[in-house]
């Protein structure tokens, strides 16, 4: 417990060492107005962001929407809104969505609002760790709570990210980017999970096919990487419970 209490107080105080920060707003549109949401964020909403992103107030802006039905709860997030600054220090959500409203023009906040309609039901603070640069349009999002948060992200950036780039590289499972990023609030052993990777694809089928043999055992495109891997992974004691949820989110918009 001292020690992820030491790494979350580094990270919140060299953040803007380590990598970029985003908040990430978990929303719930239900599904006879998901037509007028997407419409009303991607038509107005984004211009706002857009205007953020120009004036050097925010990195990037991402909507992205969960495929398929993974709960049974009538409140479960099926959207996701990723805001993205490059610190701590940048992160100013109520500049950016205040100073920038002229983006939207004549239209009426009031008439284009989509609060009214849905539910945000969590949002999340997280600090980027390392990536695999790629375009992808499915990602694959793997949500976990080790038991040692520090253990868990280096075992990922010297272990498996080097298995991932080569998969990147030689195009052997259709996976186009990985990442791995923590959270920084909020925090606590009754929270969903601490810290996730990502898996990016271009086609729903290569992320389906690599859920289905990363679950199954079945024989990776890379087998002999991945049994060596294996081999020296603690995963096992990292996450004896595996990850949490593995969920997959398709890209509606993005700006940078």
């Amino acid at each position: 417990m001292k020690k992820l209490f030491l790494f979350l107080v580094l990270v919140l105080m060299t953040g803007s060492m380590i990598g970029q920060i985003s908040y990430l707003q978990y929303r719930h549109v239900p599904a006879d107005q998901e037509e007028k949401f997407i419409e009303r964020e991607t038509k107005h909403w984004s211009k706002v962001a857009a205007s953020a992103i120009k004036k050097g107030q925010m990195t990037s802006w991402t909507l992205w929407k969960k495929v398929g039905i993974t709960s049974s709860s009538d409140t479960s997030p099926n959207y996701v809104f990723v805001n993205t600054f490059e610190n701590l220090d940048q992160m100013d959500l109520n500049k950016v969505w205040t100073d920038n409203m002229d983006a939207i023009g004549d239209v009426k906040p009031e008439d284009i609002e989509t609060s009214s309609f849905t539910t945000t039901t969590f949002d999340y603070y997280i600090q980027a760790e390392d990536h695999i640069d790629g375009s992808y349009k499915y990602a694959l999002v793997n949500y976990a709570k080790p038991t040692d948060l520090a253990a868990f992200i280096q075992e990922n950036k010297s272990l498996w990210k080097p298995l991932h780039e080569a998969s990147i590289d030689n195009i052997l499972n259709g996976m186009t980017y990985w990442g791995i990023s923590s959270v920084i609030y909020p925090v606590g052993n009754l929270d969903r999970f601490s810290v996730f990777t990502v898996d990016g694809f271009n086609k729903l089928n290569d992320a389906l096919d690599y859920l289905r043999w990363t679950e199954t055992s079945a024989n990776s495109p890379n087998a002999a990487a991945w049994d060596e891997v294996a081999d020296k992974t603690k995963m096992d004691e990292l996450t004896p419970n595996g990850f949490e949820r593995r969920i997959i989110y398709e890209r509606v918009m993005t700006l940078k």
